[in-house]
């Protein structure tokens, strides 16, 4: 096509730049007019998303000082139950 029409692509190339720089505009009106809401919208979500953080943070940190402490004041493991009477030993077979 360049060779038949010389200036087509700047042609197409204007054409292109023009239709983006509209879309821009059009998307920058409407982040005029919407701007604010959406910046109280971001504001909401970010202070909520903080507290959940902090929830979160603050459960985990009850847990692990309710695992810690219950960790000092556990019951130590009773020891194994003695071998019954007449049971086979290990490594050896009944013949």
């Amino acid at each position: 096509m360049d060779a038949s029409m010389p200036d087509s692509r700047k042609l197409y190339e204007s054409q292109a730049q023009e239709q983006r720089n509209a879309d821009g505009w059009h998307y920058a009106d409407e982040l005029a007019t919407r701007g604010p809401a959406l910046v109280r919208a971001a504001d909401y979500l970010v202070r909520r998303a903080d507290t959940e953080q902090s929830a979160h943070t603050e459960r985990a940190r009850v847990a692990l000082a309710r695992s810690s402490s219950g960790l000092r004041g556990a019951v130590p493991a009773s020891p194994p139950a003695p071998p019954a009477p007449n049971a086979p030993v290990p490594g050896r077979s009944r013949s």
